[in-house]
């Protein structure tokens, strides 16, 4: 810790004013007040602090009924393989669906609505589609780390991974089969949702690993466009809606032995410190903070904090033109339950609270000065973590100066001061 500067605060001369009123003589008067005395200067400081930071898994986030789905595989040099796929419900577009004016069933498909991609998209994938045969429930909370046996799918189709660029739209032809059942199977099952669901559980939709290269794809599973539909007739469709009434959950995999080697050793000793910290969405990796130094730089000394940024830098060279880092980040306060809320720094004013990425810099900034006096005041520093706003729907990553002392390693700037 190094201490920049410090000055007086309230060493106010007033001005001497002058006032003459006389027809023939001018006799000057002066009104004023004398210097605020010296016992009553407040010192204002500015210091920079080092902080810890560690990187650790974020595998415990809740990946349920989010707008954008994952789907696809990648290899990360850096982190290593990653995977997202989906499960979903499809309803019904009206109750007692009545299929008596079937006279030809021309096909099922399963359109999936583009939004954005991550990685390499010129790498060939696989998408392959299954039906559930677990119930999944749009009432429950589901976590980054739930995944399905394979006891609990059974196989429909395979298509290529691949988005017609006029309408952004992926089309995935069904079995005959399950049309079928649809059409001439028990109509109870289209009395309503319910019973839909209870007989046609959703789908669970996958890709197969990539050994090299590979894209995630964003799928606006909510998009009217996103849609299970029978054609029949030659030119009828029916519709099966997957919207914000039915049961959605992200599924993430991550394989770290591929990553670099200071990301294995983090993760095997999360007490460790490492010159970089590592933050990956998708139920991957956050950094953990804290700030050990605030216990020694204040004492007893009565300390009011005006201005506290916690300044974070990405690593560049990192290959973040194709893995982007997200756009923005977010800092929540460990509790000593080891969950974690919102930060009071969020909570008074989250437009201020910062942690866009400031791109002419690669820079990370937040105002966290109720944070850092509630450490002054005596609360325990459990830390807080640093991961991606979007780390559920969308894969972004980023390599941070961390604990390498160099002028980009991630730091607390504090103006404060001392009555």
């Amino acid at each position: 810790m190094k201490k920049n500067s410090y000055f007086y605060i309230l060493s106010l001369c007033f001005l001497l004013l002058v006032l003459g009123f006389n027809s023939c003589n001018e006799d000057d008067s002066e009104i004023g007040l004398g210097i605020i005395p010296g016992s009553d200067k407040i010192l204002l400081y500015k210091d920079t602090i080092g902080v810890e930071c560690y990187t650790v898994r974020d595998d415990n986030i809740a990946t349920d009924e989010r707008t954008l789905s994952p789907l696809g595989s990648y290899n990360d040099p850096i982190f290593g393989f990653s995977k997202a796929s989906f499960a979903c419900q499809a309803r019904i577009s009206s109750n007692n669906v009545d299929f008596d004016t079937v006279e030809v069933i021309n096909s099922l498909k399963l359109h999936l609505k583009y939004d954005s991609f991550y990685g390499d998209p010129s790498s060939s994938q696989t998408v392959n589609v299954y039906r559930l045969k677990k119930d999944i429930y749009i009432d429950s909370v589901y976590y980054s780390e739930f995944s399905l046996d394979p006891s609990e799918y059974e196989f429909l189709s395979t298509a290529p991974l691949a988005f017609n660029p006029e309408d952004s739209i992926m089309t995935i032809e069904l079995p005959l089969s399950l049309a079928e059942s649809f059409v001439y199977g028990d109509s109870t099952n289209f009395i309503d949702n319910t019973t839909f669901n209870d007989f046609f559980k959703g789908f669970y939709v996958t890709t197969d690993n990539l050994s090299t290269g590979g894209c995630i794809y964003s799928i606006n599973l909510v998009d009217p466009e996103s849609k299970m539909a029978l054609y029949y007739n030659d030119s009828a469709i029916y519709n099966f809606y997957i919207n914000s009434k039915s049961a959605v959950i992200n599924m993430f995999e991550h394989d770290y032995s591929t990553a670099l080697a200071e990301i294995q050793a983090a993760l095997n000793d999360t007490t460790a410190l490492y010159d970089y910290c590592y933050v990956q969405s998708m139920g991957g990796l956050k950094a953990k903070i804290k700030f050990p130094e605030l216990q020694t730089l204040f004492d007893s000394t009565n300390i009011l904090i005006n201005k506290a940024q916690l300044k974070i830098t990405i690593k560049s060279g990192t290959e973040e033109g194709l893995y982007l880092p997200p756009p923005k980040m977010t800092l929540v306060a460990i509790l000593e339950s080891g969950k974690y809320d919102f930060i009071t720094d969020y909570k008074v004013n989250n437009l201020y609270f910062g942690g866009s990425l400031e791109s002419d810099e690669y820079t990370y900034v937040f105002n966290i000065p109720f944070h850092i006096q509630e450490l002054i005041n005596g609360n325990e520093d459990y830390g807080i973590y640093l991961f991606a706003v979007d780390n559920r729907t969308k894969p972004y990553r980023s390599v941070i100066y961390a604990n390498d002392n160099s002028d980009k390693s991630m730091k607390l700037e504090l103006y404060y001061s001392k009555y």
